[in-house]
């Protein structure tokens, strides 16, 4: 249920606006991209309101900030994940029988995902129906109960999740990469957990119930109401139905990655017929560096992007590869993560490591300054524009306002980001280009397909026997 905003005529004017200015710390740029309210009730719950106009359709989600992260705790990994689920598992008051029905009865688009650093729950639904919607998420949330037979029917389709997820090759690669490039950190296991975890996590019940009072508390959530919503009235039913939530959020005590020192590398090989594959990632400071993000976000268009002359040369002109990318997203994290490159090769056409050098050197190209002004700034405006253009609905607002809410802890740092990518110049390029992207914090996955068999010698194998002229 995405419905564009009732006029194009704001993006319009978001695509040719200025850029915000900056403001001092801890304030929101001016001028911000969606004007929206802020109100904390005295348990420390977070209401942010944006009202983007007559739309008829109100996107209400819920941000906790914990994700896979938090899961510091040995043998306990994805359990994050595991409460995207059981959070449709319903309350006494209402059962998830009887919330699945409420649900399709106000015709809400409900669902949820969970990331490195946080979970979001989606529901979006028409205007009409946020007051009865509001009292259902809020029951849910304080007083979430699920008993030992239906949680461990939900750990059964979490494992079955996973036994779809290993028939990828890029989640294989994606969990080589995590547990290669991480020693300490807990960012070295997948969001969905490690298989012996998830194997385990029918005999957990009761640390599964531990772990929601430690993190599905007031102080932990942001609710983001976005759409055709007013301030004063998305928070009077707010402060009525989640005034009685009580609890403080666990602290969680992550383990700092070490510095690396010197590049990494895993090749594996795949089982199954694929084109070659790699990911070539660079450790990345924490989203908190909004000038930083920033800049790699430019820089990474800049040489890896559809129009760049690597991508260009490489995937069309050469055709060595089939695919060359990088999602600027990936750079945002709570804390120093990994930016990932993937590319796909084509079969016979180059080696891993002319790929591997090829990516390297454009970096260390543009650290010795080789980015011009002009290509700065179509990059920066592409960055910036692309943005915008994702947020049409919404949904798609609300989801970018989280993300950053949740990876900074400033609700106004999607403002902030904006204003910093138009401060990005060519030196900024340089200084992070020399700084992040080099040999030393360079971890590299290669993916193979499986070598081919030998024929056997025809002169050697028996001639088959004919049945019936079959």
């Amino acid at each position: 249920m995405l419905h564009a905003l009732p006029s194009l005529a704001l993006l319009a004017q978001l695509l040719a606006a200025p850029a915000a200015v900056t403001a001092p710390a801890g304030a929101p740029a001016a001028p911000a991209l969606f004007p929206f309210d802020v109100d904390t009730l005295d348990n420390g719950l977070t209401l942010v309101t944006v009202p983007t106009g007559p739309s008829g359709t109100v996107a209400y989600f819920t941000l906790v900030k914990a994700g896979s992260r938090d899961e510091v705790e040995p043998g306990k990994s994805g359990y994050a994940h595991l409460f995207e689920h059981l959070m449709f598992r319903g309350t006494k008051a209402v059962p998830a029988a009887a919330y699945e029905k409420k649900m399709q009865a106000l015709g809400a688009d409900a669902n949820a995902f969970t990331t490195d650093d946080f979970t979001l729950y989606v529901p979006t639904i028409p205007k009409d129906s946020l007051a009865d919607l509001v009292p259902l998420e809020a029951d849910r949330f304080m007083h979430l109960d699920v008993a030992e037979t239906p949680y461990k029917d939900e750990t059964g389709a979490v494992l079955g999740e996973f036994n779809k997820d290993v028939a990828n090759p890029y989640w294989k690669m994606d969990e080589a990469m995590r547990e290669l490039a991480f020693t300490k950190h807990t960012y070295g296991h997948t969001t969905i957990g490690f298989e012996k975890d998830v194997r385990a996590m029918p005999a957990s019940h009761a640390y599964s119930k531990a772990f929601f009072s430690r993190f599905y508390t007031p102080d932990d959530c942001v609710i983001f109401a976005v759409g055709d919503v007013k301030r004063d009235d998305v928070l009077a039913r707010v402060t009525k139905e989640y005034a009685p939530w009580k609890g403080k959020r666990a602290t969680t005590a992550t383990t700092p990655e070490p510095e690396q020192t010197e590049p990494r590398l895993k090749a594996l090989t795949w089982t199954g017929p694929t084109p070659p594959r790699m990911f070539v990632a660079y450790k990345v400071p924490a989203a908190t560096n909004l000038d930083d993000v920033a800049a790699m976000a430019v820089l990474t268009t800049l040489l890896l992007g559809e129009p760049s002359a690597l991508n260009q040369r490489l995937v069309v002109k050469e055709q060595k590869l089939l695919s060359l990318g990088v999602d600027p997203d990936d750079a945002m994290h709570k804390d120093p993560g990994l930016l990932p490159i993937a590319a796909t090769l084509k079969p016979g056409a180059t080696s891993f490591e002319e790929i591997g050098a090829a990516i390297q050197a454009a970096f260390d190209g543009v650290a010795k300054g080789g980015a011009s002004p002009a290509e700065v700034a179509a990059a920066r405006s592409h960055v910036k524009n692309a943005l915008l253009l994702s947020m049409q609905t919404p949904a798609s607002i609300a989801i970018n306002l989280a993300a950053f809410t949740a990876r900074t802890g400033d609700v106004h740092a999607l403002d902030r980001y904006v204003a910093a990518l138009a401060r990005v110049t060519p030196e900024d390029l340089a200084r992070v280009a020399k700084a992040y992207f080099t040999p030393a914090r360079r971890t590299t996955v290669t993916l193979s397909p499986p070598p081919p068999t030998e024929k056997p010698d025809s002169s050697t194998v028996p001639a088959k026997k004919k049945f019936g002229g079959v």
